[in-house]
C-alpha cells in the first residue's frame, strides 16, 4: 500500500512538473510567432533598423533556408516560414498541456478514492471508543464552543453568444473553478479563517467562533456577487452552491464536510443551507439576525441501505420569505 502511495504521488508530481514545463513553451513558442510575423511584416516595408533584431532568428533561419531559397522572389518569406512553424508547435504544446491537465486530474481522483478507501478500512479494524465525538452528542443540542464551518461549489457555465458556440469541456470547468476559488480566497482573506482547504475539489472555511456567523453572511454574499459580476465579462455566468454548520471538535471535521457534500450534491441553487446542527446553534444565540425556513427532511447517507435522514433549513432575513435567500 505505501510503495502504491509513493507511486501516484511521485506520478502527480512528475505530471506537474511536466505540465509546467509544457506551458512555458507553449507560451514561448506563441510569443515567438507573433513576433516573427511582425518582423517579417516590417521586413517587407524595409524598416532599416531590423538589423539589430537579428540574432533573434538566426537559427531557425539557417534551419528554414536549408529547404527554402528565396530566389527571384520579390518577396522574402523566410520570417513567415519561422512564424507559421512557431505557430503550429505552440498549438502542439497546447494540446498537450489539455491532455496533460486530463491525466492530472484522473490521477488526483485515484488519489482521492484511495486515500478515502484506507480511511473506510482504518475505520473497519479501528477500535470502539468510549470518548464522546460530535457524533455521540445529541443533534438537537446546541455544541459548545462551536465553530462556524462552510463549504461552497461553483457551477461554471460559458455565455453562449451564438447557437453555434460550444460548451466548456471539462477541463476548462475545472480550471475556471480553481480561478473562482482563488478569487473568492482573495476576496475573503480579512475574515482570517482558522482553517482552509479543499474537500472533494470544493473550497471549505472554518471560523473559531461561531459567533462570527452573522456577519460573515452580512459580507459573504456581496462578495460573491462581485465575483459573478467580474466572471461575467470573461463570458462566464456563475451560480453557487454553499452549506453552512457548526462543529465543536476538529476529529469530527471529515465526517461533517462528508455530510454537507451530501448536502451540495442535492444541488440548492444560490440558496443558503444550513444543517440541523447549525440550526440548533444558531438558535441558542441571544441575538438573531436571521431566521429559518425549513426546506425537508433528506436521506444525507452515501450508503443506500442507511438512512440518515436530517432536515435542512434555508436562511432567511426576512425580505425574501418565498424562496428563502438572503
Amino acid at each position: 500500500m505505501a510503495y502504491r502511495q509513493n507511486n501516484t504521488l511521485s506520478k502527480l508530481e512528475t505530471l506537474a512538473q511536466i505540465l509546467y514545463g509544457v506551458k512555458f513553451f507553449r507560451f514561448v513558442f506563441f510569443f515567438y510567432a507573433f513576433i516573427s510575423f511582425v518582423f517579417w511584416f516590417l521586413n517587407c516595408l524595409e524598416v532599416e533598423w531590423l538589423y539589430l533584431f537579428t540574432k533573434l532568428f538566426i537559427i531557425p533561419v539557417i534551419i528554414v533556408r536549408t529547404f527554402y531559397v528565396p530566389e527571384g522572389v520579390s518577396a522574402d518569406f523566410t520570417l513567415a516560414i519561422v512564424g507559421g512553424i512557431s505557430l503550429l508547435l505552440g498549438f502542439i504544446f497546447d494540446y498537450t498541456v489539455n491532455k496533460l491537465y486530463e491525466k492530472l486530474i484522473i490521477l488526483q481522483e485515484e488519489e482521492e478514492r484511495r486515500i478515502q478507501r484506507r480511511r473506510m478500512q482504518r475505520k473497519k479494524v479501528a477500535k470502539p471508543t468510549m470518548a464522546p465525538t460530535d457524533a455521540t452528542i445529541n443533534t438537537t443540542e446546541p455544541l459548545e464552543n462551536s465553530k462556524l464551518l462552510f463549504l461552497i461549489q461553483p457551477h461554471v457555465n460559458k455565455i453562449k453568444r451564438k447557437e453555434s458556440d460550444l460548451e466548456l469541456t471539462f477541463q476548462e470547468v475545472e480550471l475556471w473553478k480553481q480561478r473562482v476559488n482563488k478569487k473568492l480566497l482573495e476576496n475573503i482573506s480579512y475574515s482570517k479563517p482558522m482553517q482552509k482547504g479543499y474537500y472533494r475539489k470544493n473550497l471549505f472555511l472554518i471560523y473559531r467562533d461561531f459567533n462570527y456567523v452573522d456577519d460573515f453572511i452580512y459580507y459573504i454574499k456581496p462578495t460573491l456577487d462581485s465575483i459573478v459580476i467580474e466572471f461575467r465579462r470573461y463570458g462566464i455566468t456563475l451560480s453557487f452552491s454553499y452549506v453552512l454548520s457548526a462543529i465543536a471538535k476538529m476529529e469530527t471535521l471529515e465526517k461533517e464536510l462528508d455530510c454537507m457534500d451530501t448536502i451540495l450534491s442535492l444541488n440548492f441553487i444560490n440558496d443558503f443551507i444550513v444543517t440541523n446542527r447549525f440550526k440548533i446553534t444558531y438558535d441558542n444565540k441571544p441575538i438573531h439576525q436571521y431566521s429559518m425556513i425549513l426546506k425537508g427532511e433528506y436521506n444525507l447517507s452515501k450508503n443506500l441501505s442507511i438512512s440518515n435522514n436530517q432536515p435542512l433549513y434555508s436562511l432567511s432575513d426576512g425580505k425574501n420569505t418565498e424562496k428563502g435567500e438572503i
